[in-house]
């Protein structure tokens, strides 16, 4: 292999090792090497803040800091250097400015500044120590998912948004009216009057500021129940959204995985829809057992990815089965119990099919029923001969 096929290889390696779906031993545990990271970063940055331990063990804190900053600057560094690799790169160049000017660059570019040599050079960053938190959304889906949900329901949440301020403004004049006089210090304008109005509609009520006169009182007392209702919608919508992406986030990725099973190849893009709705992703750690036998039968297994070991507990020889094959049916179909222990040899994602929805998915797929019931009368003579 030449020098540039061989650095594409290292940097296509190092790209799938840093993406956040990165599988396998290796990428988890570098995902996991960083967010300890982070949490070690952001927790010092914490401690350094105490007042009672920065005195005490500044030196040390300052000293973790920058370790941590050190390792996110080797992240950072080899971001950019993959950013080729990323899905729709349009040119090297391009694409590693595309990162560094991006949000999260630029949080990544932050993080490996070594503000703890600030005070050191007469300046008061430390703020900035917290920033790694950030870098967290990264390994997270939940922060793709809410905003995925706030757009999706962009439209709804903006009118509701109207409403509110709407509803802001006016009980904040009416209870300005009511209380200018009484006081004229807290309640000396409309726009003073909102801060009485925000903390009162989002039921917070820090109690520095308050109706004293009767009517301001009921204006006031109508404007937290109004706040109830008011802010229950956006919440409700947001959460409905937000459930709504996890759910499109998982069958997308369900379908994915169901595309790329042989046995499901010859389908189209309906029928790929139709399977996905009733498997069930799973990922499972080498070493771990699946099945063992004398069990009885839930469910069979479509591998999408990884091996794992058959073994029948008899003087027959232990078998493998790898990506595309298929196990567990012989239960299924026969109505007996497993015929064999099944362990994971390596990672493995998988596809599950419950016992509940096997008979129905057969059904529904004659083609595919036909197959698979070939597979397990082959595999049960095979049993029966051993």
């Amino acid at each position: 292999m030449s020098e540039a096929g061989a650095t594409k290889s290292l940097r296509a390696r190092v790209h799938h090792l840093l993406t956040p779906e990165a599988s396998g031993s290796g990428g988890q545990a570098i995902r996991a090497g960083l967010v300890l990271l982070i949490v070690v970063s952001v927790t010092t940055a914490v401690l350094k803040s105490v007042p009672q331990i920065g005195r005490v063990h500044g030196n040390l804190l300052d000293l973790v800091l920058l370790l941590a900053s050190f390792g996110f600057a080797v992240e950072y560094i080899a971001r950019v250097w993959i950013a080729p690799n990323n899905p729709g790169a349009a040119g090297a160049a391009r694409e590693r400015l595309r990162y560094v000017f991006s949000l999260p660059g630029l949080v990544d570019l932050v993080a490996a500044i070594p503000f703890a040599l600030a005070p050191h050079l007469g300046l008061n960053l430390d703020w900035l120590d917290i920033v790694p938190i950030f870098k967290l959304l990264r390994h997270t889906a939940a922060f793709q998912f809410m905003v995925e949900a706030v757009y999706s329901e962009r439209r709804v949440l903006s009118s509701a948004a109207v409403l509110m301020l709407a509803l802001l403004v006016f009980q904040s004049s009416v209870v300005y009216y009511f209380e200018r006089e009484a006081q004229p210090d807290k309640y000396g304008s409309i726009p003073e009057a909102m801060w009485w109005g925000i903390v009162t509609l989002t039921t917070v009520g820090y109690g520095d500021v308050t109706p004293v006169t009767l009517w301001g009182r009921m204006a006031g007392g109508l404007t937290a129940v109004m706040g109830l209702c008011m802010f229950a919608i956006p919440v409700g919508i947001i959460a409905s959204a937000f459930i709504e992406a996890v759910r499109r986030r998982e069958f997308v990725d369900t379908w994915n995985l169901v595309a790329k099973v042989p046995l499901f190849r010859m389908l189209d893009a309906a029928r790929i829809a139709a399977v996905a709705g009733v498997l069930r992703a799973r990922r499972v750690e080498r070493g771990e057992r699946l099945i063992r036998k004398g069990d009885q039968a839930d469910s069979m297994y479509f591998i999408v990815s990884g091996e794992v070991e058959v073994d029948q507990e008899t003087a027959a020889p232990k078998g493998q089965l790898r990506a595309g094959d298929f196990f567990g049916e012989i239960a299924l179909i026969a109505e007996r119990e497993r015929t064999a222990t099944i362990t994971a040899l390596s990672a493995c994602k998988l596809l599950v099919l419950d016992k509940e929805d096997f008979e129905k998915f057969m059904d529904a797929h004659p083609d595919l029923k036909e197959a698979v019931r070939d597979a397990a009368t082959r595999r049960l003579k095979e049993i029966n001969a051993a």
